[in-house]
């Protein structure tokens, strides 16, 4: 298999969030839940996801594509 610096950063930058989360599961998926509601302005929803949940996205500036 290749090496790919790319995939290589994302794979260091996982295992320093396992770290800080004392490779605990429950604590990784709350740690990236709270990520997600951090940056809730930044996220982009697909247009079929975002038509079936309108009210929840009021408000929130969901990117389109």
């Amino acid at each position: 298999m290749k090496d790919d610096p790319t995939i290589d950063q994302i794979r260091e930058i996982r295992r320093r969030i396992s770290a800080i989360c004392d490779h605990d599961p429950k604590k990784f998926v709350e740690y990236y839940i709270e990520f997600q509601k951090k940056y809730r302005d930044r996220l982009v929803y697909p247009a079929e996801l975002r038509e079936d949940h309108e009210e929840e996205f009021i408000g929130a500036e969901a990117v389109v594509d």
